[in-house]
């Protein structure tokens, strides 16, 4: 299906107005979930910010979202410093009709709300383990590289 009537065709199903394809790309707000749509080729790719890296416990995040590269259906990545963390999944236009679609863009949402929430209840708690250890994070050296 092409990613402008398959975006139209949710539009319509969802009563959702204003959503507009423009170069291929478009914008939804989900439950305050900001889901970003970028059709190339046959290639459809939804993205999400899920938050900003926290200042303490840095490497030990971000190894739990390596290790969820592995284990699920999307995968994570991390803008340029200063930028958040974003949820990706990518899906072949030619096989997405408008029920897999919304199956796929709800399960996309509850990932990328479930990593949202796991981020901000790691901040407090990778601040405490920083406090605890001295005020460096036991995952990082003293030179801030991650020691592996």
């Amino acid at each position: 299906m092409e990613f402008n009537e398959l975006i139209d065709n949710f539009a319509k199903r969802h009563n959702v107005e204003n959503l507009i394809v423009v170069d291929g790309a478009a914008s939804l707000d989900i439950d305050g979930i900001i889901v970003t749509m970028v059709a190339n080729d046959q290639l459809l790719t939804l993205s999400a910010e899920i938050g900003e890296p926290p200042a303490e416990g840095v490497a030990a995040f971000s190894n739990l979202l390596l290790e969820a590269n592995l284990q699920s259906g999307v995968y994570f990545a991390k803008a340029p410093d200063p930028g958040p963390y974003i949820v990706v999944r990518r899906l072949l236009l030619s096989m997405t009709d408008g029920d897999l679609f919304d199956s796929e863009l709800e399960t996309f949402v509850n990932n990328a709300e479930t990593w949202r929430r796991l981020l901000a209840d790691f901040r407090p708690a990778a601040k405490a383990a920083a406090e605890r250890s001295g005020g460096e994070s036991p995952s990082l050296g003293s030179d801030s590289f991650m020691q592996v």
